[in-house]
């Protein structure tokens, strides 16, 4: 049953609202002046209040803000006898849903009223559960400094408005921080976009982007009015040609476009987040990013550290992603034994944070047992496994060997990240230019002769 709180300074109103909203199935309660309302609403969780404006010792606008400073989330109908326009206009300013005259309507339209608005309450607690499902679902896992470093800095840029470049290798979570930047910021309850620039080509970039009218109807609607009002996510933007590039950057520095189909300018009101698993500034160096694009996106930055150099949060993603896992396909909840977080938490995982929780998820659906072991976890064999196999069974010298050997690991781990130098050189702890020279005396193509 629907509560209502009526505050009015006219017994006979007072009674007449409580026996029509009575009999119309809703729980009322009164009161008579606006200290009274106040201590009422901090006590109790009404669905509506109906406030009267003149009232003695407190008048109904100083009531309204005290109350909705107590619950943003109420909704109160103010009722005056002596209403004019300001008089609404000003209500509505600090807060007020709806604002009804004396004498009051007749039933059936009050009552459409106040069906109307406890719908519309009603309907802003679902926005707000559905926005904690959201928060909940993209939350960040961990505990550490590395981690909590990053929290701290959604927290903080968060209500800027400004331009945020989130960067980290692939599978660290620049998809999960831009989520939180967008549900923690002021847009939240506004689109969040998301722009795959991998797939963002030339030919087609002015539809996806921008949208296609052509003459009458608006054929494609284009991500940047799709995004009005909320937030933008270009993710992996090293991916993007020059060309695409610089309508980025026109969009950015004008805040405007101009549709295909059409001559007039569009405004826009967009947030924009920057994500990408590549160095933006040895992009630039080798003449595949624009500085100035660069310098325009890195406003408020972001960086993730990979897994490995938060090992002390494996503990938790593994206990995290068991639940979540056995929750969504009704298993009975599964337990990695201590020796078996030692082995996870001993692998390099180039693929970070999802390469773990593929790799629970595989273990999880080829082994029966309630307690999981290290001797479960059984890694996918490699080409370079077999090939190392193959190595250690030739008549070499050790000189001939540990030459193979070198060149079949560093093959391995240019694989294993996307011939990203300067996250392989992180990796294996030597400097890029170290990691040049190897790959030179091996004859080993540098990403740029790969592309």
């Amino acid at each position: 049953m629907n509560r209502i709180l009526i505050v009015d300074d006219e017994q006979s109103i007072l009674e007449t609202l409580s026996l029509i909203l009575g009999h119309a199935g809703y729980e009322v309660e009164t009161c008579s002046e606006g200290f009274t309302a106040i201590d009422l609403v901090k006590e109790n969780n009404y669905d509506l209040v109906l406030l009267d404006i003149k009232m003695p010792r407190m008048d109904g606008l100083e009531v309204l803000e005290r109350i909705i400073a107590i619950n943003p989330d109420l909704v109160v109908i103010m009722i005056s006898g002596h209403g004019n326009i300001e008089t609404a206009v000003e209500s509505t300013k600090k807060g007020a849903y709806f604002f009804l005259e004396k004498p009051l309507p007749d039933i059936s339209e009050l009552l459409l009223t106040l069906k109307n608005a406890v719908q519309h309450k009603q309907s802003k607690e679902e926005l707000h559960r559905l926005k904690n499902e959201l928060i909940e679902t993209n939350r960040i896992i961990g505990t550490s400094k590395e981690i909590t470093d990053v929290k701290n800095l959604i927290t903080r840029y968060a209500n800027l408005d400004l331009n945020v470049l989130i960067t980290g290798e692939s599978g660290t979570g620049k998809m999960l921080v831009a989520h939180q930047v967008h549900l923690q910021s002021l847009r939240s309850e506004k689109p969040f976009v998301i722009i795959n620039c991998a797939t963002l080509t030339d030919n087609k970039s002015d539809d996806e982007l921008f949208g296609l009218h052509d003459g009458r109807n608006l054929r494609i609607k284009g991500k940047l009015t799709e995004a009005e009002g909320g937030t933008l996510l270009f993710d992996e933007i090293s991916n993007l040609s020059f060309e695409v590039q610089s309508k980025i950057l026109k969009v950015i520095e004008e805040g405007r476009f101009v549709r295909v189909g059409q001559t007039n300018e569009i405004k826009t009101d967009i947030r924009f987040i920057f994500s990408t698993n590549n160095d933006l500034e040895s992009e630039i160096k080798e003449g595949r990013f624009r500085e100035d694009l660069y310098h325009r996106i890195n406003v408020l930055r972001i960086d993730i550290v990979p897994l490995r150099q938060r090992i002390g949060d494996v503990d938790e993603l593994i206990d995290y992603f068991t639940g979540e896992i056995c929750r969504i396909y009704g298993l009975k909840r599964r337990i990695f034994s201590m020796l078996a977080v030692q082995r996870l938490k001993s692998l390099r995982l180039p693929g970070n944070v999802r390469e773990l929780r593929n790799l629970i998820e595989r273990v999880i659906f080829s082994v029966d047992n309630d307690i999981i072991e290290d001797e479960d976890i059984d890694l996918p064999g490699s080409r370079q496994s077999k090939e190392l196999t193959d190595l250690m069974n030739k008549d070499l010298s050790l000189n001939d060997f540990q030459n193979e050997s070198e060149k079949l690991f560093l093959l391995k781990m240019l694989n294993d990240y996307k011939y990203n130098i300067s996250q392989t050189a992180e990796a294996l702890k030597i400097q890029r230019s170290h990691l040049y020279k190897l790959m030179g005396k091996y004859k080993i193509p540098t990403p740029s002769k790969i592309r």
